[in-house]
């Protein structure tokens, strides 16, 4: 696989928009993401889900996003805890500018 498929950077910027609107529930759920049970994968998928339903009704274009969440979920029921590393990553961004 080459360096491109490995980029989440495109959810991390998705949920940092998010954050700069103090749009938090997305993150929240992201947070909680503890296992890789089906209960906490659903919260991963209905935590970016809501992320991108959010920016749709903004009509916002982010490139590369759809291969970003594919990858963003196969890690996450891999490494659950990557769920909270994407929260942190996009409220720090958020925050930084």
């Amino acid at each position: 696989m080459s360096e491109r498929e490995f980029n989440v950077e495109p959810v991390v910027e998705l949920l940092a928009q998010l954050a700069r609107e103090k749009v938090y529930g997305p993150l929240d759920l992201l947070s909680r993401v503890e296992d890789n049970d089906e209960f906490y994968m659903r919260l991963a998928r209905e935590a970016l889900y809501s992320a991108l339903r959010y920016l749709s009704t903004e009509r916002r274009n982010v490139p590369e996003l759809e291969k970003s969440v594919e990858l963003a979920l196969r890690v996450i029921e891999k490494r659950p805890y990557f769920a909270k590393e994407l929260a942190l990553k996009a409220l720090a961004k958020a925050m930084s500018g």
